[in-house]
């Protein structure tokens, strides 16, 4: 089991991001709904570990466990009511905040069916959670900032995984998630090096390097996310064979400096073969 993450939110250049929490965690746990953290101010939180510098961004994305839609309406109703929070037309997931945050409320669990959500009928698209309530149960980790703050993040295998799913949904709408996908693995091992020492020592060789290692690591935390669900594994390990043109659109977008092509196809195929 991972040990819980301590960080220091100050440490993620976000002003007032603690207050948010501090505000919607209090919210969520008055409402009895279960939370994590996901997005780019998750991959932030354990970027800041080794204060590696990542994209800023004023958006907070929280993924909630609703077992009926009335609790949902419930969680929106305190923040827009009681807190200063407000709607964004055409957004019905989406609320803006009175600390110059946008958050996305995004539901998964028993309100979704076969992965898809339509929590209301003014939503013009369904939302796809595949992956969501796995991640749920086998990959978040709970962050401690300084012991006055608690709260759930999703792990960067995790996070990795979402953004394959997402970006294999809406490729034109998911433009930066290439770029945060080859960041990952860049920079996974360094962040979780002491996780993977101790409980993957079988793949340190002279043959190995460092990148590649961590890119087997993610390989098996996903298959760990994931074993369980036979159609979610399979859709997994299309994404990665890249054999669509939108796949290949995807790997080709993270060939950067003297990380080719053939760099990247390769990485992918050691997660691939960790999954299998």
């Amino acid at each position: 089991m991972r040990k819980p993450l301590q960080i220091k939110l100050e440490n993620l250049r976000q002003d007032q991001l603690k207050e948010l929490l501090q505000l919607v965690e209090k919210v969520f746990v008055k409402c009895d709904v279960d939370f994590y953290l996901l997005g780019a101010i998750a991959h932030d939180t354990w970027y800041s570990k080794e204060q590696i510098e990542s994209r800023a961004t004023r958006d907070v994305d929280f993924a909630v466990y609703i077992s009926e839609k009335e609790k949902y309406d419930e969680v929106f109703g305190e923040l827009i009511s009681n807190h200063g929070f407000s709607e964004i037309k055409d957004v019905s997931f989406r609320l803006q905040t009175p600390f110059t945050f946008t958050i996305d409320i995004i539901p998964f669990g028993e309100i979704s069916i076969d992965d898809e959500l339509i929590p209301d009928e003014s939503w013009d698209r369904p939302i796809f959670v595949n992956g969501f309530e796995e991640v749920f149960r086998k990959a978040t980790v709970q962050v401690t900032d300084e012991g006055d703050l608690e709260f759930k993040v999703a792990t960067l295998p995790a996070i990795l995984l979402l953004k394959l799913i997402a970006y294999d949904d809406r490729p034109e709408k998911r433009t930066q998630d290439p770029q945060d996908i080859v960041q990952i693995i860049e920079n996974y091992f360094e962040i979780d090096k002491e996780m993977i020492w101790e409980e993957h020592p079988d793949l340190f060789d002279e043959d190995s390097d460092l990148i590649e290692i961590g890119a087997r690591v993610i390989g098996r935390e996903i298959n760990q996310i994931i074993n369980q669900n036979n159609a979610l594994k399979g859709r997994v390990l299309n994404i990665l064979s890249l054999e669509d043109r939108v796949q290949k659109n995807m790997v080709e977008a993270m060939v950067h400096g003297d990380l080719t092509l053939d760099k990247v196809v390769g990485l992918f195929n050691l997660m691939k073969e960790e999954i299998e």
